[in-house]
């Protein structure tokens, strides 16, 4: 038996039934619209989210598949990949948000980490294999550690360091590269340079020259160590491209720490440490660390001559794509 207190006491239940007809009709009315109106938000919020997560899972893979091509062309050329890195990462961080403020800085924190990788995964091949040049590596390493960190304190991660500043950087780096790379491919170079007076202090100057423009562009210091080494020491390009790998270990691993300790003056809030943001910087790492090795595989066999105008023309596509930047986003 039902008492009267819990009758009393449940309005909601009862309270269509105290009323007429029409204020029945109109309260189950109101109940239904309600609950269809919190059904389609539920929807519409189940429905954003999955693009969402669809868009992230797109612009990863892009990453991924970006790395995949930079870790070839890093083993193959021995530049670390960087070419690459410095075209898709501006893309991406844009669609993520990333403050335009500071782009460059973290375009250029993230790509340093994919260089990292690929240099890793590239030099464990090369101490397998037994072409790996320590000395070289080492002397002109240290030197390159230093003037990375000095510029990249002093000069890059500051306010005045912009978009447009760093595309003119990256335009007059690669055209100087183009134009010595296929000087010394049109040519037969002589017998290389062996001599110890002095070879030390070139290899050490080449070294601060390699870690400064590291740390400006982001592309690892073989834009200027197989140059130097190809032209100054002339050095086949196969043996330039193993040191400068190993140089951009060094290098890349002393920037790659800097950056994580960094504390950004606009921060990005998405799984990042400093101005490295984890998700792209390992989706990035994941296709280099597959396809580094294969690069120096396919360097093996490859002719110099060949391997200097692949990268001729992977300079020059680049070239263009930033003159276009630089058109179109002069600061």
């Amino acid at each position: 038996m039902i008492k009267k207190g819990c009758i009393k006491n449940s309005p909601f239940l009862f309270a269509p039934f105290q009323s007429s007809i029409t204020s029945f009709s109109e309260y189950w009315c109101g109940v239904l619209k309600a609950l269809r109106n919190s059904s389609v938000g539920l929807f519409t919020q189940i429905r954003l989210f999955c693009k969402k997560i669809s868009r992230l899972v797109i612009y990863f893979l892009f990453l991924f598949a970006a790395g995949l091509v930079g870790g070839f062309l890093g083993g193959l050329l021995g530049i670390g990949g960087g070419i690459i890195y410095i075209i898709v990462i501006p893309v991406t961080l844009q669609q993520l948000g990333v403050p335009q403020e500071e782009l460059v800085q973290y375009t250029i924190a993230n790509s340093i980490v994919a260089s990292l990788f690929s240099s890793v995964s590239a030099n464990y091949l090369l101490l397998k294999s037994r072409c790996f040049y320590w000395q070289e590596v080492l002397i002109m390493g240290s030197f390159a550690m230093i003037t990375s960190l000095l510029v990249l304190h002093g000069i890059v991660n500051t306010q005045w360091y912009s978009r447009g500043t760093f595309n003119v950087v990256i335009v007059v780096l690669l055209l100087y590269m183009l134009l010595k790379t296929l000087g010394n491919a049109a040519k037969q170079l002589p017998a290389e340079n062996t001599e110890t007076e002095g070879r030390r202090l070139q290899l050490g100057l080449a070294g601060l020259a390699s870690g400064a423009v590291s740390a400006l562009s982001g592309l690892g210091g073989g834009v200027v160590i197989i140059p130097i080494l190809n032209t100054v020491f002339r050095m086949d390009i196969k043996k330039a491209s193993s040191i400068s790998l190993g140089v951009i270990g060094v290098t890349s691993l002393t920037m790659t720490i800097s950056s994580l300790f960094e504390v950004p003056v606009h921060p990005f809030h998405y799984y990042s440490i400093g101005y490295v943001i984890m998700p792209v910087s390992l989706s990035l790492s994941a296709g280099v660390m597959i396809a580094s090795p294969l690069g120096i595989k396919a360097s093996r066999v490859a002719s110099s001559r060949m391997i200097s105008y692949v990268f001729a023309f992977f300079l020059a596509l680049i070239i263009i794509r930033k003159i276009i930047e630089i058109i179109r986003f002069p600061g």
